[in-house]
C-alpha cells in the first residue's frame, strides 16, 4: 500500500530530524491505532541508538463510553509490552482533567449547559488543556511534537483548521494557542478505507487487535469491513467519544451498542436524551448570565439537583461508575457559592429541602 509506505517513510525522516519529545495522542479508535502501528514500525527500522522514547497519552475525560474503557486499557498495556519486546521505549499514561474542569462538575456544579456546536466548551476543558498540562510536565517550557491520527475529509471544519495551520511539510501543522507544540499527522491524507487497509497490511506489530477493533466498530456503526467492498459502507460512522455528547443530535454509537447487547448503556442513553431535552428549557435555566447580563444563563440550582438525581439513578441502574466522590464534593462546594448569589438562589431552598430521601444522601453537602 503506497500511502502506508509513504507514511512510514515520512515518520522515519521526521524521527531523524526532530529531537523534541514525542507525545502520541491515543483514543483507542482506528486512526490513533494505525498511528501507533506506524510509529512502532518506523522506530524498528532505525538503529537502536537512534530510537526515541514515545509517550502515549490517553485522555480519560471521565465520560467515555464505559464498555470501551476495558478495551482501551488492555490495548495500552499491549502497546507498552510490545514496545519492550521490540526494543522501543514506550510509556503509556491516562490523563484526566482536573476536578474543576470535569464534565459533571461543570454541568451540575457550575450549571453549564451541555455543549453545542456554538458553545463547545468540552473539547478544551476535557481534552486539549489536560494533554497540554501533561506535556508541560514532561518537557517544561521546551518544544514538543504531538502525533495525532487527524485526517483530511473527516469534516469541513477539520479541513479548514488543518489548511489554516499547515506548514511546509505536508505532515506537519501548528497547534493554535501553543507555539511550542508541533503536530505531526502521519495519516493526514488517508481515507477511511485507507485506514482499515493500513491496519490490515502492517506487519510485525501486533499490539492492535484488528479483529477486536473491527468487531467494536461493527457494533458501534452497524457495518465494518476491514477493506471496503463495493456494495457496503466503510466504518466511518463509529466513534470513540463521550456518552454524554450533545454536540451531535443523535447518539448513534450508544444506541447501536445497546442494540448489540450492551444493555447496561440504556440508562446512560436515556439520561443523555433527557439532558439534551432540557438544555434550552427556560424552566431549567436562570435568566441572568454569569457576567450579570440578562439572557439564558446557567442551570438553576433546582435543575442541577434534579440532574444529579437523574445521574445517580442512571448510575445505580447501569452498574457503571459515572461520578466520583471527588466530583460530588466539588459540586456541593459550588452549590454553596451559588446559594449566596441572589441571581441563582431564588428557587434553591424549596427544592433542596424537598428532595427524595435517596437524593438527600447524595446531596448531604448542601
Amino acid at each position: 500500500m503506497e500511502k502506508l509506505q509513504n507514511s512510514i517513510d515520512a515518520t522515519i525522516e521526521q524521527l531523524k530530524n526532530d529531537d523534541s519529545p514525542w507525545i502520541v495522542g491515543f483514543s483507542g479508535g482506528k486512526d490513533s491505532s494505525l498511528v501507533v502501528q506506524v510509529l512502532i514500525c518506523a522506530l524498528c527500522q532505525l538503529p537502536v541508538s537512534k530510537r526515541r522514547k514515545l509517550h502515549v497519552f490517553y485522555c480519560d475525560t471521565g465520560v467515555e463510553i464505559p464498555v470501551l474503557k476495558d478495551y482501551i486499557e488492555n490495548t495500552l498495556n499491549s502497546i507498552e509490552k510490545e514496545g519492550r519486546k521490540l526494543g522501543v521505549d514506550i510509556s503509556v499514561k491516562a490523563i484526566r482533567p482536573p476536578v474543576k474542569d470535569r464534565y459533571f462538575v461543570k454541568v451540575i456544579g457550575r450549571g453549564y449547559p451541555p455543549p453545542t456546536n456554538i458553545f463547545r466548551w468540552c473539547t478544551d476543558r476535557l481534552r486539549i488543556d489536560p494533554i497540554q498540562a501533561a506535556i508541560k510536565q514532561y518537557v517544561g517550557n521546551g518544544e514538543a511534537t504531538v502525533v495525532l491520527g487527524t485526517r483530511f475529509s473527516e469534516s469541513e471544519e477539520r479541513d479548514k483548521i488543518l489548511k489554516t495551520n499547515a506548514l511546509d511539510n505536508p505532515y506537519l501543522f501548528k497547534q493554535q494557542g501553543y507555539q511550542k507544540t508541533t503536530l505531526f499527522c502521519p495519516i493526514v491524507d488517508f481515507t477511511t478505507e485507507d485506514v482499515w487497509e493500513g491496519l490490515h497490511c502492517i506487519n510485525g506489530v501486533s499490539a492492535i487487535d484488528l479483529h477486536l477493533i473491527s468487531k467494536i466498530y461493527k457494533e458501534i456503526s452497524g457495518e465494518c469491513p476491514i477493506i471496503r467492498l463495493p456494495e457496503t459502507n466503510p466504518c466511518s460512522k463509529g466513534r470513540f467519544g463521550c456518552w454524554t455528547c450533545t454536540v451531535v443530535r443523535k447518539d448513534k454509537a450508544s444506541k447501536n451498542l445497546i442494540s448489540n447487547g450492551y444493555k447496561s448503556l440504556e440508562p446512560l442513553y436515556e439520561f443523555r436524551e433527557w439532558l439534551l431535552s432540557i438544555r434550552d428549557d427556560i424552566e431549567f435555566r436562570c435568566t441572568v448570565r454569569r457576567n450579570g447580563l440578562d439572557g439564558l444563563g446557567p442551570f438553576r440550582l433546582s435543575a442541577r439537583v434534579k440532574i444529579l438525581e437523574m445521574l445517580i439513578t442512571a448510575q445505580e441502574a447501569s452498574g457503571h461508575d459515572l461520578i466520583s466522590e471527588e466530583e460530588l464534593s466539588e459540586i456541593y462546594r459550588l452549590w454553596q457559592l451559588d446559594k449566596s448569589n441572589r441571581n441563582y438562589a431564588e428557587d434553591s431552598k424549596k427544592h433542596l429541602t424537598s428532595q427524595s430521601t435517596r437524593t438527600q444522601k447524595f446531596c448531604a453537602g448542601v
